[in-house]
C-alpha cells in the first residue's frame, strides 16, 4: 500500500471495511473527502502535508501556499490545518477543503 493515498471520484461516501494484514491483525482504512473527492488513507492521523499532496499532487509552483480546513474530524472536530499539524480522522466522513491561499 502506498504512503500517500490514492484518490477516487465519488458522489457519495462508501463503507470502507477493515481488512486483514499478512500477520492476521485487523487493519482499518479511513475514507476521507478532499475537495469533494474520496481518498482512502491507511492511518487515522493525517497531516497537512499529506492532505495537500492528495489534493494537489503537482502544485502550481513549489512556493504555492495552501489553506486547509476540515470538518467532521475525530479530534479536533473541525478547524484549520497549517504546515506541521495533524488531525485524527474518523473511519469515514472527515472532509477537507484545500485551496490555494489568496484564491477563493
Amino acid at each position: 500500500m502506498p504512503d500517500i493515498a490514492t484518490t477516487w471520484k465519488a458522489s457519495a461516501m462508501i463503507e470502507v471495511p477493515a481488512s486483514v494484514s499478512a500477520g492476521g491483525a485487523s487493519r482499518t482504512e479511513y475514507a476521507i473527502v478532499i475537495n469533494g473527492e474520496l481518498a482512502v488513507v491507511p492511518h487515522q492521523i493525517v497531516s497537512y502535508t499529506e492532505v495537500v499532496a492528495i489534493a494537489y499532487p503537482v502544485p502550481p509552483t513549489p512556493q504555492t501556499l495552501f489553506t486547509v480546513s476540515f470538518e467532521h474530524g475525530k479530534e479536533p472536530r473541525e478547524g484549520m490545518l497549517v504546515a506541521g499539524q495533524t488531525v485524527e480522522v474518523k473511519t469515514e466522513g472527515t472532509t477537507f477543503d484545500v485551496v490555494i491561499a489568496g484564491k477563493s
